[in-house]
């Protein structure tokens, strides 16, 4: 994407570029925002959900080439609400994945209950479609209060190559 800016240099939008400049295909995305992140920049969160959201309906681009829009309508045929949500946190006004507390407790045996507080702490959507559908509104509220959608989550994480 390329960042939009107004005349105070302030980004205002981002830009989907061309995938003939991309050369290669659109790669889909599952950012995990921390609690600070997610409070603190709400326009960012905003900002970049409207991106994924045009991504996923990007016209003209084909399927294979659109990772975003495949998974995106693949979630939709499953009746899934905001299959084009990407940006994932804590639920709303808490933070921490609580990863750290299991492990210096001890309370865990394997990688993969790790791997299960992480997700479970983590199955919350946040951006400005989410405030719309929550209000009805059709501006920017803010990111507000994130909706659990384990099943995007789920979805993004059996496509996933790599964690960062």
């Amino acid at each position: 994407a390329e960042p939009i800016k107004e005349g105070t240099g302030r980004i205002v939008r981002f830009d989907l570029r061309p995938l003939d400049e991309l050369n290669r295909p659109r790669i889909d995305v599952l950012a995990s925002l921390s609690g600070i992140f997610r409070d603190s920049f709400a326009n960012t969160v905003d900002l970049l959900d409207d991106l994924f959201e045009r991504a996923a309906e990007a016209p003209g681009e084909p399927i294979e080439r659109n990772c975003i829009q495949k998974h995106a309508l693949e979630l939709k045929e499953d009746g899934v609400d905001r299959p084009a949500a990407r940006l994932f946190s804590n639920p709303p006004g808490d933070d921490g994945s609580m990863v750290n507390e299991v492990v210096g407790s001890g309370g865990w045996e394997d990688e993969t209950m790790l791997g299960e507080t992480w997700r479970g702490r983590n199955a919350y959507s946040y951006g400005r479609a989410e405030q719309q559908q929550q209000d009805g509104s059709t501006g920017s509220g803010g990111t507000g209060e994130g909706t659990a959608r384990p099943e995007v989550l789920d979805k993004l994480l059996s496509t996933t190559e790599r964690i960062v």
